[in-house]
């Protein structure tokens, strides 16, 4: 067959267009290598902030928050009913052994004692007459004048006169106190914490009319989790500072552990004797309680900056200062310290972790390290470099 110029050219067009295609298909893949190698290569070397771990120390120190608080608070009350119709002290009044509180309106306990007086009086004649009588009685007896029937009549009379007048002493003894109840007064020393009725109100016997903390003692009340609870025992020393103001402290010793915790938060009651209480510390302060425990395996403290998670695990990075790379590695949690956090397993003492920037790390990534390893301290049992 033969072909005019022009079917040359449409066939020269036609074949340079699927050359073009093919190499187009060939080059693109090689060109957008070279472009990543490129990228890969022009990647630079991340600078990291680590610190080497220490050995950690076997004694550490658990500080929580407490409260100043008395250690035997009153809710004192009149012991028995009535109206009350003066109170004398407000919260906050320091109370001495014997002062006066409240008072009730005592006019129907004074009538009581005087009907349990008239009482006395009536069962006192009583008994002089029964006694009169048994006298006679045991002087005829003898005689023959009377009869034994008749003497052992009048023995029983002047038994029974004598037993009723007892209890009518007795009775008007009870009318008396009831009456000298009717003012209520401090039986010791302290400050008034509350004050629960008011002149007017008519209150039952044993109802509390104010709180009274005894000023004999005071202690600190602290809440303790219960994964640090196993580490105290009562008589162990403890240091109490003020929140308000540090430097003023005192030595406590631990008096009372509660045996169960508390339904709300899942803690301990921990009270702490104050041993020297100073002035300034006052009933209801804030105060940090310290404790100094021994840990028989003692664990590593990194700064929680350290810390990410791969998995839903926990991670650090640990840093290669030879290869100058960083390889990811997964660690147990001992719970949360004061400068950082508890690690049980996955690092060793002389390690050096990473504590900054690790949100751009991945495993086997070259890293830059400082070239000043002078080490300073960054946690407990840590240093940073």
């Amino acid at each position: 067959m033969l072909f005019s110029n022009d079917d040359y050219e449409n066939v020269s067009s036609i074949t340079r267009r699927r050359v073009c295609g093919v190499m187009a298909v060939i080059l693109v893949p090689l060109a957008l290598a070279a472009c990543g190698d490129k990228e890969e290569a022009a990647q630079p070397v991340r600078p990291v902030k680590t610190f080497v771990v220490q050995t950690p120390s076997a004694e550490r120190t658990l500080t929580y928050s407490g409260v100043i608080a008395p250690r035997i608070e009153s809710q004192l009350g009149f012991r028995v009913a009535g109206k009350i119709v003066e109170r004398f002290v407000n919260v906050g009044d320091q109370m001495k052994a014997g002062q006066k509180i409240a008072r009730l309106d005592e006019i129907d306990l004074k009538l009581a004692e005087n009907s349990a007086r008239a009482s006395v009086q009536s069962a006192k004649a009583r008994v002089d007459v029964a006694k009169d009588a048994f006298d006679r009685a045991a002087y005829l007896l003898p005689k023959g004048f009377i009869a034994k029937a008749v003497y052992d009549q009048r023995k029983l009379e002047y038994d029974a006169a004598t037993a009723a007048y007892t209890s009518a002493k007795d009775q008007f003894d009870q009318a008396a106190n009831a009456t000298s109840y009717a003012l209520l007064v401090a039986d010791k020393d302290g400050v008034v914490t509350a004050v629960r009725a008011e002149p007017g109100q008519v209150v039952s016997a044993g109802q509390a009319v104010i709180s009274l903390a005894l000023a004999d003692s005071i202690e600190v009340t602290a809440a303790v989790p219960e994964n640090e609870i196993a580490r105290l025992s009562v008589g162990e020393n403890a240091r109490i500072a003020l929140w308000a103001a540090p430097d003023v402290s005192s030595d406590g010793k631990i008096r009372e552990i509660a045996s169960a915790a508390d339904t709300a938060s899942r803690t301990y009651a921990v009270r702490v004797t104050i041993t020297r209480p100073t002035p300034e510390m006052r009933l209801g302060m804030t105060t940090s309680v310290a404790f100094r425990v021994q840990e028989a395996t003692p664990p590593v403290v990194v700064p929680l900056t350290a810390l990410t998670e791969d998995g839903g695990k926990p991670v650090v990075y640990v840093a290669d200062k030879e290869r100058e790379m960083v390889k990811r590695r997964e660690v147990t949690l001992g719970g949360v310290a004061e400068d950082g956090v508890r690690i049980k397993s996955g690092l060793v003492p002389g390690e050096i972790v990473v504590s900054g920037g690790i949100q751009f790390l991945t495993d086997g990534m070259k890293v830059r390290l400082s070239p000043d390893f002078s080490p300073t301290v960054a946690a407990r049992g840590s240093r940073t470099y």
